[in-house]
């Protein structure tokens, strides 16, 4: 399935990092350049994965407990296991859907954009081509882009509707340019506490989807809430395409402020 996500969303991908370079018709990004950022949105999301990876084996062992782990060791017979992961599932089942959304948050949402805030600093912070925050804005999609790409190589739940709907819902490039948004907004300014909303509003709408998605196995009226958070990442992803062209027609784009960089 990972394969076939990947398939899928490439064609968009290649259209949206084309368009994006388009709105760059002054100082544009070399093939290089270009090429730093995808790599980067990829590595974010390698160390986001390893990073939520192990979220999950901590709170698997405190769910699981130590007297269960000694238990499977030893009598590893096959029914006594599958009634100790019945118990676990009906303890998991069991959580609220604020409880869903705080573990989603934490181990998903938050680690995932935190990580491609990092990632995005580190390919832009001393970076000549990053000149003005539309630059930021261009480049935060970019590497929203590249960490979804290889998500979706990764991607290994669902079935052919998923895999089709992940590949013309490029939700990464949306979190991505809003985030370069602020981060362009904070080197511009010099007002580093632009830098919190560009991590919190793109890990609250992260959140929003991925944990309407497992509240939906938990009750099946959830599934108006998966599909309002689903169309407001949609529409919020024809917002920012918009508010791109439209800021991309503006002359001239300020310029970052020298000091701004020179704090970073």
């Amino acid at each position: 399935m990972g394969i076939l996500c990947a398939i899928l969303s490439l064609p968009v991908s290649v259209l949206l990092i084309r368009w994006l370079m388009k709105k760059k018709t002054e100082n544009p990004f070399e093939k290089g350049d270009v090429r730093r950022l995808i790599i980067a949105g990829m590595l974010s999301m390698v160390v986001a994965a390893v990073v939520t990876l192990l979220i999950i084996v901590i709170r698997a062992y405190r769910l699981i407990g130590l007297d269960t782990l000694k238990l499977w060791m030893s009598n590893p017979d096959p029914e006594t296991v599958k009634t100790s992961l019945a118990e676990i599932r009906s303890r998991a089942a069991g959580q609220t859907y604020l409880s869903a959304f705080i573990g989603t948050f934490l181990s998903v949402g938050l680690v995932e954009e935190l990580s491609r805030f990092l990632f995005i600093r580190l390919s832009t912070g001393k970076k000549r081509f990053a000149k003005t925050w539309l630059d930021l804005v261009i480049c935060g999609g970019i590497v929203g882009v590249g960490f979804q790409l290889l998500e979706d190589i990764t991607y290994v739940n669902g079935d052919l509707i998923t895999a089709i709907f992940r590949a013309v819902t490029p939700f990464h490039f949306t979190f991505g340019a809003i985030m370069g948004f602020y981060i362009g907004k904070a080197l511009e300014s010099g007002k580093k506490g632009y830098y919190i909303p560009a991590v919190l509003i793109p890990a609250l709408l992260h959140t929003l989807f991925d944990s309407s998605i497992s509240a939906l196995k938990m009750d099946d009226l959830f599934l108006l809430l998966l599909l309002a958070s689903a169309l407001l990442l949609v529409g919020l992803t024809v917002f920012m395409i918009i508010k791109i062209n439209r800021w991309a027609k503006r002359k001239p784009v300020q310029e970052l402020r020298s000091e701004g960089r020179a704090a970073d």
